[in-house]
């Protein structure tokens, strides 16, 4: 079996495995929509996804994301043998992850009446943002900690710990709706859903440490990566920066800016839309979490050809989920509706149409992100998100006024489309720079 075989394989299996898991969380948190969205209303899932969103949208601004950072230096150390300077690295990105944590804790409880003022407009607003902030704090180390069982190939564990901790929400969750404890139940199992998960990694990751003989990492010498602060800095503010961007446009500026404007109404249309076409994204993020490790490994190998065969091939795979998925919620874009969430929200119908083209433009490119950062570039990536950003904003500003949720889901196309156009042309230019010189050095004459 040749080396590109045994790369798309290994590749598939742990796609696979993130693929299982994300299916199954996936499905629970279908269900969890549905049941929420059924017993609460349009107005007061409306007003729960105000709460979700801006007390998330704290956490990416805060949140470092320091997974990426995590996976590229834990898995470059690892492969060189440089033991003691992974467990440092681990130390590093647990310690920056929880102070993140605190810190998106302590911002979300004090500006709970500017967020009620101007976004969420209820009397309920500071106790169930309260409620919630406490998750920023029991989910804040998680990042790191899939992060480690990434490096070392535990990806059936990432999938059974997501696929549990998702099932345990959406059977509390129905549980407290139908006791009737309306929204803060609801937030209430999020929290213990939350501490479920948390506990259930933190073991994982004990285990796995324990087998690579890196336990103790707590103890580990941080000036042991005294050489590659610089390098570890720069990665790591690249990849948060870009990470909280991502985030941002991806969940919650849409619904906050649409919250502003349009009221609650208004974000629960434009969240149905968002939820039903979020099946589409079970593929590509199982794909994008599978193949950056491998494409640092590669990279570290200098083997070019086998990292663009990877890219070409983790493409391919995707889009044979993405685009019979895409079809089928353009043509039964009502019934679906119907089905799951009830006539009420068929307002959501041409909406969801939109997003869901969208969509299948934004994952034409899913490679470009782990593709920059295996390459060593993620100030271009910051650059290109940047730009996007702004347009998405502006895009957000310029139609939610006078076209409410319609003009969130144009605002997200036009997003799609102009971030997908400048990062193709701009990493097709990086890759083919980073080729050139390796193939300078495997023609030269000394070799």
């Amino acid at each position: 079996m040749n080396r590109t075989k045994k790369i798309h394989i290994s590749l598939f299996q742990n796609a696979t495995w993130l693929f299982g898991g994300n299916s199954a969380a996936g499905i629970f948190a279908a269900i969890e929509t549905v049941v929420i969205a059924r017993l609460l209303g349009v107005s007061d899932y409306g007003l729960l996804a105000l709460v979700i969103a801006y007390v998330e949208l704290l956490n990416t601004f805060f949140d470092f994301g320091v997974w990426e950072t995590a996976t590229k230096y834990i898995g470059t150390f690892w492969s060189n043998g440089e033991h003691a300077k992974a467990q440092s690295i681990i130390k590093l990105s647990y310690v920056v992850d929880i102070s993140s944590g605190i810190l998106a804790f302590l911002i979300a409880i004090l500006t709970v009446n500017i967020a009620n003022k101007y976004l969420i407009h209820s009397p309920q607003a500071y106790e169930l943002i309260s409620i919630y902030a406490l998750s920023l704090l029991i989910n804040t180390a998680n990042s790191t900690s899939d992060a480690i069982l990434r490096v070392f190939d535990k990806f059936k564990n990432i999938a059974f710990i997501n696929s549990l901790q998702v099932f345990s929400r959406v059977s509390l969750v129905t549980i407290v709706l139908f006791l009737g404890m309306g929204i803060k139940g609801v937030i209430f199992s999020y929290v213990l859903a939350s501490i479920l998960g948390f506990s259930i990694r933190i073991w994982s990751v004990s285990k796995t440490l324990h087998e690579q003989k890196l336990q103790g990492w707590w103890k580990a010498k941080l000036s042991l990566i005294r050489d590659q602060w610089k390098e570890i800095a720069w990665f790591l503010s690249n990849t948060s920066f870009i990470g909280s961007l991502r985030m941002a446009n991806d969940r919650f500026l849409g619904i906050l800016i649409l919250g502003y404007f349009s009221g609650k109404d208004a974000v629960a249309y434009y969240k149905i839309a968002r939820t039903i076409v979020k099946v589409m994204t079970r593929f590509s993020d199982p794909l994008y979490q599978a193949i950056y490790p491998e494409l640092v490994r590669i990279l570290n190998q200098n083997a070019f050809n086998d990292f663009l065969n990877l890219l070409k091939y983790s493409l391919r795979t995707l889009l044979k989920f993405t685009i019979p998925l895409a079809i089928i919620f353009l043509i039964f874009t009502e019934k679906i509706t119907i089905i799951l969430f009830g006539k009420e929200f068929l307002p959501a119908m041409n909406a969801l149409r939109i997003i869901t083209v969208a969509i299948v433009i934004s994952q034409l490119t899913f490679w470009i992100s782990p593709a920059l950062l295996a390459i060593g570039k993620p100030g271009l990536r910051t650059f290109l998100e940047l730009i996007s950003s702004a347009i998405y904003i502006g895009l957000l500003f310029l139609l939610v006024p006078n076209f409410s949720y319609m003009g969130a889901a144009i605002a997200f196309l036009g997003h799609a489309i102009f971030k997908s156009s400048i990062s193709f042309l701009s990493v097709r230019a990086s890759i083919n720079e980073k080729k050139r010189p390796l193939e300078c050095e495997v023609y030269s004459p000394i070799h």
